[in-house]
Formats: C-alpha cells, sequence, structure tokens
C-alpha cells in the first residue's frame, strides 16, 4: 500500500466538497439575482402607480376647487344646478374610490410578492 493513497482521496474529497459547495453558493446567487430582480419590478411597479395615483387625485382636487371656485356660474341655488353638482361631486367620489381600490389592490398583491422573496433572502442566508 502506497503512503499517497490516503492523501488523494482526501484531496480527492476535499475538491469534491470544494465543488459542491461552489455548485451551493452558484444555486444561492441565481436565486438571489432572481429575487432581486423580482424585488426591483415590484418596487418599481408600486413607484410608478404610486406617483399615477397622486397625480390624478391631484387631477380630482383641481377639478372640484375649480367648481367650487366657480360656483356662481353652477346655479347651486336651484334644484337642477345643485343636483349637477351633486352629481359632479359623486362622479369624483367614485373616480377617488377606484384609485384606492386600484392602491389596495396592488398593496395585497406586491405584499404576496414581498412575502414570497423574504423566503428566498431567508434561504440564502443560511
Amino acid at each position: 500500500m502506497n503512503g499517497g493513497e490516503p492523501r488523494a482521496e482526501q484531496a480527492g474529497s476535499a475538491l469534491a466538497a470544494i465543488r459542491a459547495r461552489q455548485a451551493e453558493l452558484a444555486r444561492q446567487h441565481d436565486v438571489l439575482g432572481e429575487a432581486d430582480r423580482a424585488l426591483a419590478e415590484a418596487l418599481t411597479r408600486a413607484h410608478t402607480v404610486m406617483r399615477d395615483s397622486v397625480r390624478r387625485l391631484d387631477a380630482i382636487g383641481a377639478e372640484i376647487d375649480g367648481a367650487v371656485a366657480g360656483q356662481d356660474s353652477l346655479a347651486l341655488d336651484t334644484p337642477l344646478g345643485a343636483r349637477e353638482f351633486q352629481n359632479f361631486l359623486l362622479a369624483k367620489q367614485r373616480e377617488i374610490a377606484t384609485i384606492v381600490a386600484t392602491a389596495h389592490e396592488l398593496d395585497r398583491t406586491k405584499s404576496a410578492v414581498l412575502a414570497s422573496l423574504r423566503a428566498h433572502y431567508g434561504e440564502s442566508a443560511g
């Protein structure tokens, strides 16, 4: 029996362990890369929707402010004028409710995405 054989086996085992660890690290890197892409997409989408929602709410606010400022020309002292203004305000309320509902749905779906990403980041830490 040659004294070099056990060392060769040890070196082979160590090399196999190193390769296995490298493969595991590469897999974790891929998982984190995909999680990073999903996180970036979720944040970009949420930011875009938030900006759009604020822009739309600002526009609605400006429309209401304009209507209130010009209420003398709306004939609010007549039943028809009051009803039309009420319908205008109800339409604006529906628009606001739609914006809020859309934001709420985005929050729900992106929260689920973030929860799944948390699991990926936690998995790679171990």
